[in-house]
């Protein structure tokens, strides 16, 4: 049944990103209520369009989570999208069928007609508000789709090109939303800030594919290039399972143990063994030294933005090279299975810095 309003679809959006836990969230205390509330509902709907893809279907009998196909996941995304385009217009500047965040009664027209099925129906006042009230470009919305859209069917990157590319549809589609509420001392769309602004999508997003390598692996996603695998000598099969590192040097103990074998064959086929761990070494290394440069350059953003509201990045760069850094001091943590986070000391010290700045 249709009964919100432009304020209940706010505070579905608020409680929607207290919900998440997510990194960005605290930096969001930081600004004053008006684009704090702006933030909190730009980063509902990435939360909401991402778990469309990401999260299971409930069961509503038994409450059991359910695998959700391929053919469904891009059906709810695709219902998505034209509420979207219903609310917000389309890129091509065809115009929306609602004017008003505030016509509830357009809404309700809206929804009792058409997306009845759709269950994130609530977000869209407060997300068309916020388009409105900041003139946010619609490209972000639409262009963080197609990247989740891409998610569905697991895909491999043949060059760092092609991984940019996706960080960008994911992540730097985000951040120019967010630059539009935040403003900025020169127009959105220009050089300096395209730049900096990707450099930055990019270095973010790939800090969590770093993080969330072995996961994803056994999801059967990789985000990183083929070709640099490939040339670094290995095989896609091989850098996986070079990822289930426990299982490797259980392998590895094996083999020495292994007293009915011929010496000589069992230390040639662990010096095989080390020469492929030193390989993907050397792949992992070679995503750490491009992600420390797309830091350094993202960093620019910083002196770009509204100076009353730069902090807000200056916390949002902090911790994600903070963690980038963890990674980057021991890259073997990404073969753990525990995540790899900041602590509750480093999350307090960060806060405070950038708080009192």
């Amino acid at each position: 049944m249709f009964n919100f309003s432009l304020q209940e679809s706010i505070s579905q959006c608020s409680h929607l990103t207290r919900a998440a836990k997510s990194n960005f969230y605290p930096a969001f205390s930081i600004l004053p209520k008006e684009r704090r509330e702006a933030m909190e509902i730009l980063y509902a709907y990435t939360r909401f369009t991402d778990d469309l893809v990401d999260a299971p279907e409930c069961d509503p009998i038994t409450g059991v989570s359910l695998p959700v196909s391929p053919r469904r996941k891009r059906q709810r995304l695709n219902q998505w999208c034209a509420a979207l385009e219903a609310v917000l217009g389309k890129i091509d500047g065809t115009k929306p069928l609602i004017n008003n965040p505030n016509d509830t009664n357009a809404f309700k027209q809206l929804y009792e007609e058409k997306f009845q099925s759709c269950n994130g129906f609530i977000l869209l006042p407060a997300i068309k508000m916020i388009v409105e009230k900041f003139q946010i470009p619609l490209n972000p919305f639409f262009h963080l789709i197609d990247g989740v859209d891409a998610d569905i069917d697991p895909r491999r990157f043949s060059a760092f090109d092609d991984v940019a590319d996706y960080c960008h549809q994911v992540a730097t589609s985000v951040g120019f939303a967010s630059l539009a509420i935040w403003g900025t001392v020169k127009p959105l769309f220009s050089d300096e800030i395209v730049r900096a602004a990707k450099a930055t999508g990019v270095a973010f997003q790939l800090t969590n594919i770093l993080r969330d390598l072995a996961e994803d692996f056994k999801n059967g996603r990789l985000y990183l290039p083929t070709e640099d695998i490939t040339r670094f000598g290995l095989t896609e099969n091989q850098f996986g399972t070079l990822l289930n590192r426990n299982e490797w040097n259980a392998e590895k103990q094996n083999n020495k143990k292994n007293n009915n074998a011929d010496e000589y064959f069992i230390a040639n086929k662990i010096q095989q063994m080390e020469k492929l761990e030193t390989k993907f070494d050397q792949v992992i290394n070679k995503q750490l030294e491009r992600c420390d440069v797309y830091y350094t350059t993202s960093f620019q953003l910083y002196n770009l933005i509204n100076p009353k509201y730069k902090n807000i990045f200056g916390m949002m760069w902090n911790r994600y090279n903070t963690l980038f850094k963890i990674i980057q001091n021991n890259p073997k943590l990404i073969l753990k299975n525990k995540k790899i986070k900041l602590t509750l000391l480093q999350k307090i010290k960060l806060f405070i810095k950038w708080k009192l700045l």
